[in-house]
């Protein structure tokens, strides 16, 4: 008989990603298992490579998890209009450090799944190959979310950081007049000087001595469009992104079953 063992290493317990409450059923419905990270199987070198791949992949998925918590609290804790320049550049490099771990994290569990899809090939058993193909789904998809969370989360930075560098400030205007000796570009303030000022009461036309702002790209910069401060945004990014948490938890579970069911053909 082949010995197995499975850790207890559930997605949900490991990292505090809550899925939804279930509703109400009856006391015969069947329990998802949590996923398990695979610790013995057969020795042969087919089964080990499998088993290899599988715990790394959920172990990163597990990690990813770990750092999705990591970016909710500090997004919900970052002050980006607090008039700081120190506290809103400290604030998004952080938040940037956080978006690259979840991407490179998400691109490691690709590889891994990829190498267990490769190994699915090899297989004759055609439930094992279906296990291991709903597996990969399954998990695929849970860090596909993470990917996405990542991918805003880069976004969200990145934006901010190009319109703090297209703003144009006292200092721009007075060289673009130097040298060109047009003065068609407004000065305006540097941003954490304005968003602590609600969107109903702030003056540009006060704030700016008379002149209207402007960016470089002529474009408005998120807080203008919305009337939020960078800081609100980023406490909605917050909100979005746990919303998303019940999603990627469904999928973790609905890889613990087939997983476990192709670990019982090593």
């Amino acid at each position: 008989m082949i010995v197995k063992g499975i850790v207890a290493l559930a997605f949900a317990a490991s990292t505090g990603v809550v899925a939804p409450s279930p509703s109400p059923a009856p006391a015969s419905a069947p329990v998802m298992p949590p996923l398990k990270v695979i610790v013995r199987v057969k020795a042969t070198t087919p089964c080990t490579q499998m088993a290899v791949h599988a715990n790394a992949a959920i172990l990163l998925a597990i990690r990813n998890n770990a750092t999705l918590q990591q970016a909710i609290a500090r997004l919900r804790t970052v002050r980006l209009s607090d008039g700081n320049a120190l506290h809103r550049e400290q604030g998004l490099n952080s938040l940037f450090n956080i978006a690259g771990r979840l991407l490179r994290n998400a691109r490691d569990a690709d590889r891994e799944t990829g190498k267990i899809l490769d190994f699915a090939k090899s297989v004759k058993d055609p439930k094992e190959k279906a296990d291991l193909v709903a597996f990969v789904h399954a998990l695929g998809g849970a860090v596909g979310r993470q990917r996405r969370v990542a991918r805003d989360l880069d976004g969200f930075v990145a934006t901010l950081n190009a319109y703090d560098m297209m703003r144009i400030n006292g200092t721009d205007a007075s060289m673009q007049q130097a040298t060109t000796g047009d003065y068609s570009v407004p000065s305006i303030p540097d941003p954490t000087e304005t968003q602590g000022i609600s969107a109903q009461d702030r003056s540009w036309a006060a704030i700016s001595s008379g002149r209207n702002p402007a960016y470089w790209n002529g474009q408005e910069s998120p807080s203008e469009q919305t009337g939020l401060s960078d800081t609100q945004l980023a406490r909605r990014a917050a909100r979005d992104f746990q919303r998303r948490l019940p999603a990627i938890a469904g999928d973790e579970s609905n890889a613990a079953q087939p997983i476990l069911q192709a670990a019982e053909h090593c």
